[in-house]
Parts: C-alpha cells; structure tokens; sequence
C-alpha cells in the first residue's frame, strides 16, 4: 500500500477532529486495550489540547493517496514520565486495525524521533508483550513499572536508546 507521512499542524488536527475518534476508536477499542469508545474522544481531545499547550509539540500522520488518515504519532517535551528532568513523552502512536503490520507504525515512530529532544525519550504503555516486544524491536527498553489507579492494569515506562 502507497501512504506518505505528514506533519499534523494545530489547524489540520482540529480539521481532522472526526478522523482522529474514529481511528482512536477502532484501534483501542479491540486487544490488546479493550477501551470504551469515549476513550478515543480522551485520547484525541489530549492530543489536540497538547498541540495547543504543549512545549515541543510534534506530531506526523500518515495518509493514503485519497487522503484517508491511516495512524498518527504525537509528543512533546514534558517531566511527568522521568520524574522531573526534561524528556520527550511519546505520548501517542496509533495505525488502524487494517492498516496494521506493514511498516506504518514504525515509520511514524521515526519521523517523531528524528525531531531533537531535551533529554531521553519516554513512552508509558500496557505491559502486554504485544506492545512491550514491538517497541523493544524499535529501540525501546523497560526502565519502570506503573499502576496509575488501584485495580487498573499494569503499565511500563520505556526508553529509547537508539
């Protein structure tokens, strides 16, 4: 499949407001997250309030050649992950259900890092091997384990190291 990456500006993510819950919605609804639906209005509604607020904000999409929005993958510079010390959050990165496990997710994931960073990269995700073992191939390896809320699932702070 033909695609190309873009940079996904404040005005073109507000544009593409419906395109982002609907993508949001279709891969985090199934495994391994199994989010509700409004998840994906959180997710986008935390992306585009990052894009506005946000230092370092970046983010690319990629698009197929009728335009369609295919994933995405946004950060920007925050302490919140390392604990004070400046770092960039991989804060998102989201391919379609049908678009997945040919190369999209890895390429977004690189033209995000290209971008320079303050300090480390960081990314905090489901401590699934499906998710762990995908971002470990890309350069990522473990340095914490996180349960945010009592009772919720396990999560893993990851850094890259490439």
């Amino acid at each position: 499949m033909t695609y190309r990456l873009a940079d996904l500006p404040v005005g073109e993510g507000i544009r593409r407001r419906d395109e982002l819950l609907a993508l949001c919605a279709q891969a985090f609804c199934g495994a391994p997250w199994h989010e509700p639906p409004l998840s994906a209005v959180r997710t986008v509604d935390r992306l585009l309030d990052a894009a506005a607020r946000k230092d370092g904000f970046t983010a690319v999409i990629a698009l197929a050649p009728d335009d369609a929005l295919l994933g995405f993958a946004a950060g920007w510079n925050d302490t919140v992950l390392s604990g004070g010390a400046p770092a960039f959050e991989l804060a998102e990165l989201v391919v379609a259900p049908a678009h997945q496990g040919r190369g999209i997710g890895e390429r977004l994931h690189d033209a995000l890092l290209v971008v320079g960073t303050p300090g480390p990269a960081l990314l905090m995700t489901l401590d699934v091997p499906e998710l762990t073992g995908r971002y470990a191939r890309w350069g990522w390896s473990v340095v914490d384990r996180r349960r945010p809320v009592a009772g919720e699932r396990d999560y893993v702070v990851m850094r890259w190291g490439r």
